[in-house]
């Protein structure tokens, strides 16, 4: 059972959105692979299993209900999904993104909001579905849907290595909702605030949830499993590593002051950590989902 983790007037669970393989190599950039592969073992096809792990936060007193990324979704073919490995939600009917929010015991069309921390296709790829004609369509067309303008605009004329990631179907249909464009970094509702990093991709957002003394951190892709809180360990998928390194000690630094819980995005294990400071270096430490609920 997942537990409801409380900040505040906001309640907080994660959504299993499925998962998918991605090549170890490039999921941990220049590590070496003899140091990796005791993090996270390989397949015979050198790629690893990764989470999309979604989060799910309710505020009855401001009448929201968001869903922070989507996934992947079902829209592509037969060989991308085989190429990836991609797991859906359990569950019949429905899209993969409202196959999560219903296993949380959630109605979709309550959503009011979609953070979408960037537009590579395993985040907001389930954010859409094909409709009976084959067109892709929002699967939330009543919900506000936030994203960074740089990375919208990115997303729609990606550079070449990031092409293959920014995919149109995934983009173009969330313009017909209440699309907003944000402009870098602040509080979007009560309680919920976005934060710019540029290393991983331009423009990508991490999202921060604060109330009744207690912080809480959604990291995408800044450090998508536990292993990737170390400043050093960075992708071979960041557009700038070195920026990347920066912006991580930032977190670090932050995120043991502020004793907060962070959201790990695509750990196939962990669904949460907390950092601490031991000896000077900063340390992750993995945290339960049955600690959460003892807290």
């Amino acid at each position: 059972m997942t537990a409801k983790i409380r900040a505040g007037s906001w309640e907080i669970t994660t959504l299993d959105g499925g998962g998918l393989y991605l090549d170890g190599g490039a999921m941990f950039g220049s590590v070496p692979r003899v140091v990796w592969e005791g993090c996270i073992p390989p397949d015979d096809a050198h790629r690893i299993p990764l989470a999309t792990r979604l989060l799910l936060a309710k505020n009855a007193d401001e009448n929201r209900i968001v869903v922070i990324d989507a996934g992947v979704g079902d829209k592509e073919e037969e060989a991308f999904r085989e190429r990836f490995d991609v797991r859906l939600p359990n569950g019949e009917g429905h899209c993969p993104l409202e196959r999560a929010i219903r296993n949380s015991g959630t109605d979709p069309d309550q959503v009011t909001d979609v953070i979408v921390t960037h537009l590579h296709f395993d985040h907001v790829g389930g954010a859409t579905r094909l409709d009976s004609s084959g067109s892709s369509i929002p699967v939330m067309p009543n919900a506000r849907h936030w994203v960074q303008k740089r990375n919208w605009e990115n997303g729609l004329q990606p550079n070449p290595r990031e092409r293959a990631s920014y995919l149109r179907p995934n983009i173009e249909p969330l313009e017909g909702t209440d699309l907003q464009l944000l402009d870098g970094p602040g509080e979007i509702m009560p309680g919920i605030s976005v934060e710019e990093v540029d290393g991983h991709t331009t423009g990508m957002q991490t999202i921060r949830i604060e109330g009744g003394g207690r912080v809480i951190r959604y990291l995408a892709d800044l450090a998508p499993t536990i292993h990737h809180l170390r400043a050093a360990w960075t992708m071979g998928y960041d557009v700038h590593a070195l920026k990347v390194v920066e912006e991580k000690r930032q977190l670090l630094e932050a995120a043991s002051a502020e004793q907060a819980l962070l959201a790990l995005e695509h750990d196939p294990v962990h669904p949460w950590a907390r950092i601490i400071e031991e000896k000077g270096r900063f340390k992750a430490v993995p945290v339960s989902e049955d600690e959460l609920a003892g807290e």
